[in-house]
């Protein structure tokens, strides 16, 4: 029986513009991202955990905490090196006190950067896992940067060989990223996982209801693609994919929803926009279920090298809405009924055929909601991570060879 299931679960701001300056102004500045969301999901599926979600943040005035939903949200100042580091004395000793008087599992939500690199170096004796959405190991990027990116690669490679020895478990997002991981740690253990589905939010209703209520053609087909406008999703090769689609199917339309103007990662704002395709920016998670029941397919180009995104949450999304997927992406699928739920093209030409067959054949596609409900829900993909935690929480103290 495990005496202490506590978990402080570490993050750092890294969308300050849509994070409220002190909690004074909206409890936002405690919920809002991803650090939260793991969080008090965990603590509802989980609720016999003491949860504690603490936060870096350089742009914090001074030291915040709050306990909403059974989670206490810590919030500390800190001194950040923008692409480079970020440091916080106070999380720091903060951090030793909880390690000393409590030894919780710790939980780092970004595995390359140097937030987890100080956590596993200097707590090498807590159990530690680290959580992976999509972004570059120096392993990848020295081969792929100039100058002082390259240069920063292989420092950040040198410490991974150092930290990642003090690292129990990954949780990564997609399968390519993973010999990049053995690079740093040939004995390293990973679990393929997705931040998850909230199945409350993706109720799914009739395509014929959904396109009423949005004011679609009910003779037309749509793709839908949900996300930023920018190359690691390959979107200009989508938009003239379509348009190649269009001359010859002049009832294909492309729905294009997520972007926001003026991001400089935005960058195919302006071409998607004058590319006549329906760009609708921004929809409120609760209100995509519309969206996603009224298309007749989910694209998302997932072929390049530098993409490390797993499934993808808006194309599992997609699924629980009985709305086939076609993307490459879905190589990271692990149930085993890939051609009950879409296409997995593996070249850009491909694309084209599968998007065709799925637009003329959608008695072929089934089981697709209950199929991520299975794998993918909150509650599913919560209750896997358990089996994980517990193992980790009954084995400590964590013991070294080389202690």
């Amino acid at each position: 029986m495990i005496n202490n299931k506590k978990i402080v679960i570490i993050c750092h701001n890294y969308e300050p513009e849509r994070i409220p300056v002190n909690p004074y102004q909206s409890n936002r500045f405690f919920t809002y991202g991803f650090g939260s969301n793991v969080g008090r999901s965990l603590k509802k599926y989980c609720p016999d955990y003491e949860i504690e979600v603490w936060r870096l943040d350089s742009y914090a005035d001074k030291y915040y905490e709050g306990k909403l939903q059974g989670v206490l949200f810590r919030v500390f100042p800190s001194i950040r090196l923008r692409n480079v580091a970020e440091f916080s004395v106070n999380f720091l000793k903060e951090l030793k006190k909880e390690v000393n008087q409590n030894d919780p599992l710790l939980i780092i939500l970004h595995t390359h950067y140097w937030l987890a690199y100080q956590v596993l170096l200097l707590f090498k004796n807590s159990r530690i896992v680290t959580t992976h959405h999509g972004e570059w190991s120096p392993f990848f990027r020295v081969k792929n940067t100039k100058g002082m990116r390259k240069m920063k690669a292989r420092i950040d490679m040198f410490i991974e060989k150092k930290a990642y020895k003090n690292l129990d478990y990954i949780f990564t997002s997609d399968m390519n990223h993973v010999k990049y991981l053995r690079m740093a740690n040939p004995s390293i253990e990973y679990f393929l996982w997705s931040t998850g589905v909230n199945f409350d939010h993706m109720v799914p209703i009739q395509r014929e209801q959904a396109r009423k209520e949005l004011g679609w053609d009910l003779n037309k087909k749509y793709i839908l693609y949900v996300g930023k406008l920018y190359k690691f999703k390959q979107v200009d090769e989508m938009i003239m994919l379509w348009q190649g689609l269009k001359k010859e199917r002049p009832e294909i339309e492309l729905v294009i929803i997520g972007n926001t103007p003026g991001d400089p990662w935005e960058e195919f704002y302006s071409l998607a926009v004058n590319s006549g395709a329906m760009v609708l920016g921004r929809i409120l998670n609760k209100d995509l279920y519309r969206y996603y029941s009224a298309a007749d397919v989910y694209l998302l180009l997932a072929l390049r090298d530098d993409y490390f995104g797993g499934t993808g949450v808006a194309a599992l999304e997609s699924l629980a809405c009985n709305t086939p997927v076609v993307s490459y992406a879905l190589r990271n699928y692990t149930g085993d009924n890939i051609n009950e739920i879409g296409e997995v093209p593996d070249t850009l030409e491909k694309h084209k055929d599968a998007i065709l067959k799925v637009i003329d054949h959608p008695e072929n596609y089934k089981n697709m909601r209950e199929s991520v409900e299975k794998i993918y829900s909150y509650q599913s993909m919560y209750l896997k991570a358990r089996t994980i935690f517990d193992k980790l929480l009954e084995c400590r103290p964590k013991k070294r060879k080389n202690q």
